[in-house]
Order: structure tokens, then C-alpha cells, then sequence
């Protein structure tokens, strides 16, 4: 009987371990060690970077990182194998992997309420419109993972706008921006798949090209999603995530700065430094309470 009762409470101790966002944890007995997931995109790595540095140094958090596909991302979630996920583009971008799993994700709080997608150009570009790119001496547009939200919207806009003769290129996010500062540098004509907040527009001058049948949606939020429960499983976590809010400037830069390091954590405690009343006002209250010693 001794050894029966062991097992059960084995069980139940790796059970609240792993399924920390389904446990009905309180804030007294909180878990320390807490998943973030995301993506290789620039943004993704930037905002979720900068979190954990925080989590850690201010809310003595352990955070353990996850690269994943976006696909993957959602699903890691809904399983509860990831507690946040802090790049989701909504309404619209991410819609249909959101509501796949609708019923096991808690939308936490919007980082970024101005984000955008569509097909970037330098700002010296003849084109104006999606709909020029057909009557031009382009033969492609340059793109990232086939799975992305911006990727699945491109393939959408060359049947809307009928340029079958345009390739749409999968590539990785630095294969692409690479190849796009190359043409800027020698003022060559170039069209990207691209979103923003996006160290582009920090570092070069850029812009959308107008898009009249409304394929890439208007302004989107960039919203951190929780595991189902995770206010209640990790509250301090959770009101973090709905305090974080960046601008424009603010989003460009860090994603800037991080892009400047093979560690994006150099990146991001240089923006730190400069924004310490921004990330002050995040993380106010948020550090765990000391047990009383009777």
C-alpha cells in the first residue's frame, strides 16, 4: 500500500510540473519555471528575448526558450508544452491557427496594437500599388516560410491581382532581407513579403505597396497568447503580459538592437537601458512575495 501511495503522489507531482497551465495553482505556491515559445522571425525573437530578461532578472522567474514553426507554436500551447507565446498577429494573419485551438488559448494582452503585413519596396520604387508589379520587369517577390501568415496572404494576392508569372520565393527571414539590402544598396528594384514592426524600417527607407483589393487586411494587433488557465497558474506571468506595450519606434528599435548581436540578450539590455521607465512600469509589484519566518 506504501509503495501504491508513493506512485500516486509521484504522479501527481510531475502532473502539476507538466500541465503547469491546468493545474489550479495559486499565487502563493506559484511554479518558478515558466516555457516561452516562438518563432525565428525578427520581431518574435526580439519581444520574446526581452521578456525573459525580465521574467528572470526582475521577477526571478527560470524561463526556458522554445524555437518552434508558427504552426507548432499553437499547438505547443493548446497541449500546454508551452505557457506564452508573445507574436501572434490577429485578427487576421494567424486567424486560422488561432481557431484551430480557440478552445485551449487565452488571449493575454496586446504588445502591439499598429502591426502590418503586405509587400515591402524601397521607398525609390516606380511601383505604388500590388497591381503594378504584373506590368513590370519583375519576375519574383521574395518571401519567407511557406507556413507563415504573410506568405499564405501572398499567394492569395498573386491570384487577386493575376500574376501568375510572378514567383512567390520561400526563403528564410535573413535569406530574404539580406537579398532585399543588397538591391537597396544598389538601388535595384526589389519586392519582399513584409510586416512591421521590422528592423527594415529602422534601418532603411522603405514602405508598403498600396494594396486596393484589401488581400493583406489592415492594422493588426501583436497579441501574447497564454496557455488555457495561465492567469491562474501564473498570474504574476500573466499580468506582465498585459502590461507589455510597445510604439512604433519603440518595436523598430528594439528589434534593431537585438539584430545587431549574435546574442539577442546584448541587444536587449541595450534597449533596456534606455527605456528603463517604460519596462519599470511592466514589471511594478511583480516580484514574488517573501514568506513570513514566524
Amino acid at each position: 500500500m506504501k509503495v501504491f501511495n508513493v506512485y500516486i503522489v509521484m504522479l501527481l507531482v510531475f502532473g502539476v510540473a507538466f500541465f503547469g497551465c491546468n493545474a489550479g495553482n495559486s499565487s502563493e505556491d506559484e511554479n518558478n519555471t515558466v516555457k516561452v515559445i516562438y518563432t525565428d522571425w525578427s520581431e518574435s525573437v526580439a519581444i520574446t528575448h526581452l521578456a525573459k530578461v525580465l521574467l528572470e532578472d526582475e521577477m526571478e522567474y527560470e524561463v526556458e526558450l522554445k524555437l518552434a514553426s508558427i504552426d507548432n507554436v499553437y499547438a505547443a500551447l493548446a497541449n500546454s508544452e508551452a505557457h506564452v507565446f508573445a507574436d501572434a498577429w490577429l485578427p487576421e494573419t494567424q486567424r486560422s491557427y488561432l481557431e484551430m485551438y480557440s478552445e485551449s488559448i487565452d488571449q493575454v494582452g496586446i504588445i502591439y496594437p499598429n502591426a502590418r503585413t503586405g509587400l515591402v519596396v524601397p521607398e525609390f520604387s516606380v511601383l505604388q500599388s500590388v497591381s503594378d508589379i504584373k506590368g513590370s520587369t519583375l519576375q519574383k517577390i521574395i518571401g519567407i516560410e511557406g507556413e507563415a501568415g504573410v506568405m499564405i496572404q501572398a499567394v492569395q494576392a498573386l491570384k487577386e491581382y493575376d500574376m501568375a508569372n510572378i514567383e512567390l520565393v520561400e526563403a528564410t527571414e535573413s535569406d530574404m532581407t539580406e537579398a532585399f539590402s543588397e538591391s537597396y544598396l544598389r538601388r535595384e528594384e526589389v519586392v519582399i513579403t513584409g510586416w512591421e514592426p521590422h528592423w527594415l524600417f529602422e534601418r532603411f527607407d522603405v514602405r508598403f505597396l498600396e494594396d486596393p483589393e484589401g488581400v493583406f487586411g489592415g492594422n493588426e494587433n501583436i497579441v501574447a497568447l497564454g496557455c488555457k488557465n495561465l492567469s491562474k497558474t501564473h498570474p504574476r506571468m500573466y499580468r506582465f503580459f498585459e502590461r507589455m506595450q510597445l510604439s512604433e519606434m519603440q518595436f523598430n528599435r528594439l528589434i534593431y538592437f537585438v539584430n545587431q548581436y549574435e546574442d539577442p540578450e546584448i541587444g536587449v539590455r541595450e534597449w533596456i537601458d534606455k527605456n528603463e521607465y517604460v519596462v519599470n512600469q511592466w514589471v511594478k509589484g511583480l516580484k514574488p512575495e517573501r514568506k513570513k519566518i514566524m
